[in-house]
Parts: structure tokens; C-alpha cells; sequence
């Protein structure tokens, strides 16, 4: 009987757990990506020169205008990381964020207006790999 106090006392003295990173939310989040913020979709739409990425949520509202304006701002800047949505996104052109009801809209403009198609295609490739509901390249 004098055992078994000392077995609950081994039995509770393990490696105390890690740290919650933000109740279960990616601890290295990408703030170019809308389709992080939880009850976000996206469409993709033609647009004058280009295409547009459309981002509606049933979440915050603000956090998809805010990732939808990085994505425009990286994107203009040239954001060469493979590890954000702005990264991946090679289109040569510019891009410019819009708030619309429920969301935010991001217009990739090609450079010449014989790049228009191109802007299109590579926005609905995405759009296919980018309907999982996350940024994140499938390894």
C-alpha cells in the first residue's frame, strides 16, 4: 500500500505539456492570406486587365481587408516568398484592394493588355489549389 503514492506521484511528474500556440491557430499564420481568417471563401473574377480575387467571410471582416490589402502590398512590392499567397502569385502587373460588402476584393492588373489571359489563368489555377480553404502548398 505504500507504493502506491509514490506511483501517482511518478505517474504526475512527467514533462509538463508545451504551450498552447494560440488555441490551436498556426503559430506562423500568413497575413497575405484571407482565406486564414475562419468562414472566409474566395472566388476568382475577370476584370478589366486582369482578374480579381474575391474574399467574403461570416468572420472578422476587418482581418480579410487587412490580409487583402497585404496581399496587394507584397505583391506590388514583389514579395518573393513561396511561403505566402502574395509569393506565389507571379503575375506581372500590379494589384489593389477593395473593401466590399462582406469582404475584400484584390485586382491583379497585367502589365500589357496582352497579358490579361495570363493574369486569368494563373488567378484560377490558384483558385483551384487555394479552394482547400488555406495558403498553404500542399508537400
Amino acid at each position: 500500500m505504500r507504493l502506491f503514492p509514490l506511483f501517482v506521484l511518478a505517474a504526475c511528474s512527467g514533462s509538463p505539456k508545451p504551450p498552447d500556440s494560440g488555441h490551436g491557430l498556426d503559430p506562423h499564420p500568413d497575413l497575405s492570406c484571407p482565406l486564414e481568417v475562419p468562414g472566409t471563401s474566395m472566388t476568382v473574377e475577370d476584370a478589366p486587365g486582369g482578374a480579381a480575387l474575391v474574399f467574403v467571410t461570416t468572420g472578422p471582416v476587418d482581418q480579410v481587408r487587412t490580409r487583402a490589402k497585404t496581399l496587394a502590398d507584397m505583391h506590388n512590392q514583389h514579395a518573393s516568398s513561396t511561403e505566402t499567397l502574395a509569393g506565389m502569385i507571379a503575375v506581372d502587373g500590379t494589384a489593389a484592394s477593395s473593401n466590399i460588402d462582406g469582404g475584400a476584393r484584390v485586382v491583379f492588373t497585367a502589365t500589357t493588355p496582352d497579358g490579361a489571359g495570363k493574369v486569368q489563368s494563373e488567378l484560377r489555377m490558384h483558385a483551384q489549389h487555394l479552394s482547400t480553404g488555406s495558403c498553404k502548398m500542399a508537400m
